[in-house]
C-alpha cells in the first residue's frame, strides 16, 4: 500500500505544485471546483445520498454557492469564521465519539449542512489565498503533507499511546507529535528561504501557525474517519490507488484552509 501511495503522490505532486503556482485566478478556481465536485460526490456515498438526481442537485448547489460567495468579498471572513466554529464542534464530536451518532443518522439536514461547511469554506479560503499569494497555498499543502508524513513515520517508530482509538485506532499521540515536529521543520525552512528578516514575535507566530495547522489537519482526518465508520466503508472512493478517494486526500485540507487563512491574515498582516 505504501508503494502505491508513493507512486500516486509522485505523479500528482508536479500537477499540484505547478497548477497552484502557474494557473491564473479563474483557472485555479475551475480546477479547484472540479476537485471539490469529485470529493463532494464521494461525500454523498458517506451520507446516504444515493439517488442520482438528489446527488447531482446537492453537489451542483455546493459548487454554485461556492462561486457566488467567492465573488462577494464582504462575506469571506464571516463565512470562514463560522466554518472555523463548525470545526470546533467537529473537534468536540471527535473527542466524545460515538456520542451524537443517532442524531447524525436521523437528521439528514445536519449531514447536508456539514457538507456545506466542509467544501464551501475550503473553496473560498484557497481561492482567496491563491489570488493574494499562490505560494501561501503551496505552504499550506506542504505543512499538511509534512504533518501527515511525520505522523506516519513517528507513529510507526514510537507509537504506543492511542490518540483517539474509538475513531481511528491506528493514530497515536507520538505520531501526532512527530507530525507537529515535521510541520515546524517545514515552516522553519520556509522562513529561512522565502521570508525577509522579521521580528521575534512574527517568527513565533509563524511557528505557532505550523503547530495549529498540524493539529487541525488531524481533526479533519479524524472527522472523515467518523464519516467512514458510520457509513461502514474503508475509503470514500477508489479514485487514487493507495489513497482511496479524493475526499480521503483532502480531508485535512478542508479543516486547515479556513484556519490558515484566518490565522495568517489575522496575525501576520
Amino acid at each position: 500500500v505504501l508503494t502505491k501511495r508513493l507512486i500516486t503522490a509522485a505523479i500528482l505532486l508536479p500537477f499540484v505544485v505547478f497548477g497552484t503556482l502557474l494557473l491564473d485566478d479563474m483557472l485555479f478556481r475551475i480546477v479547484l471546483a472540479l476537485v471539490i465536485t469529485i470529493a463532494a460526490w464521494e461525500y454523498c456515498n458517506l451520507i446516504s445520498v444515493k439517488q442520482l438526481a438528489s446527488r447531482l442537485l446537492y453537489v451542483f448547489a455546493l459548487i454554485v454557492m461556492a462561486f457566488i460567495l467567492a465573488s462577494i468579498n464582504s462575506w469571506l471572513i464571516p463565512i470562514i469564521i463560522v466554518s472555523s466554529a463548525w470545526w470546533l464542534l467537529n473537534t468536540y464530536w471527535v473527542s466524545c465519539y460515538p456520542k451524537f451518532t443517532n442524531l447524525w443518522h436521523e437528521v439528514q439536514g445536519i449531514r447536508l449542512l456539514n457538507g456545506f461547511f466542509i467544501f464551501v469554506p475550503v473553496f473560498l479560503s484557497l481561492a482567496a489565498l491563491q489570488k493574494n499569494n499562490s505560494e501561501l497555498v503551496l505552504l499550506l499543502l506542504m505543512l499538511i503533507w509534512s504533518a501527515d508524513s511525520g505522523a506516519y513515520f513517528a507513529g510507526k517508530a514510537f507509537g504506543s499511546k492511542k490518540l483517539c482509538p474509538r475513531v481511528s485506532p491506528g493514530k497515536t499521540i507520538e505520531g501526532m507529535i512527530g507530525g507537529i515536529v515535521a510541520s515546524i521543520a517545514i515552516m522553519l525552512v520556509y522562513l529561512e528561504l522565502y521570508i525577509e528578516p522579521i521580528s521575534t514575535k512574527q517568527y513565533l507566530v509563524y511557528v505557532a501557525l505550523s503547530v495549529v495547522i498540524s493539529i487541525v489537519s488531524v481533526v479533519g482526518d479524524l472527522f472523515e474517519s467518523i464519516h467512514k465508520r458510520l457509513a461502514n466503508v474503508k475509503d470514500s472512493g477508489a479514485l487514487l490507488p493507495g489513497h482511496g478517494g479524493l475526499f480521503d486526500r483532502i480531508d485535512s485540507l478542508t479543516s486547515t484552509a479556513p484556519v490558515f487563512y484566518l490565522m495568517y491574515y489575522g496575525t501576520l498582516l
